[in-house]
C-alpha cells in the first residue's frame, strides 16, 4: 500500500483493531499489502461479492484473523476504503 493517507486511516484508528496485524505482518506497510492482495485475489477468482455499483463488504482471514474489509470496484481494481477486526473475535483468537 503505498497511499501514506490511507495507511493511517486503516491503522491510525485504534477502534479497528489491526494493531495484530501489524504485530503479525511487522509493518503497517506490509500488512496494508496483505489486505489489499487479499481482496484483490478474491474480486480475481470470482469470490469477492460486489453489489451493482461496485461496491464490497466482506470478512476475509488475513493472516489468521478475520478482517472485514469495505471498497469497492474502481475501473476493475479493488480498492480499500476501510478494514477492522471485531474486538470480540480479537479477543478470542490468538491470546
Amino acid at each position: 500500500m503505498d497511499d501514506p493517507n490511507k495507511l493511517h486511516h486503516l491503522f491510525g484508528d485504534s477502534k479497528h483493531n489491526l494493531d495484530v496485524l501489524v504485530r503479525e505482518f511487522g509493518s503497517e506497510e506490509v500488512a496494508g499489502s496483505a489486505i489489499i492482495e487479499t481482496v484483490n485475489q478474491a474480486y480475481l477468482q470470482g469470490g469477492l461479492v460486489v453489489d451493482r455499483r461496485g461496491r464490497y463488504q466482506q470478512v476475509f482471514d488475513i493472516g489468521g484473523y478475520p478482517v472485514t474489509v469495505r471498497g469497492r470496484i474502481v475501473s476493475g481494481i479493488a480498492r480499500v476504503g476501510s478494514a477492522w477486526i471485531r474486538q470480540s473475535a480479537k479477543e478470542e483468537d490468538h491470546v
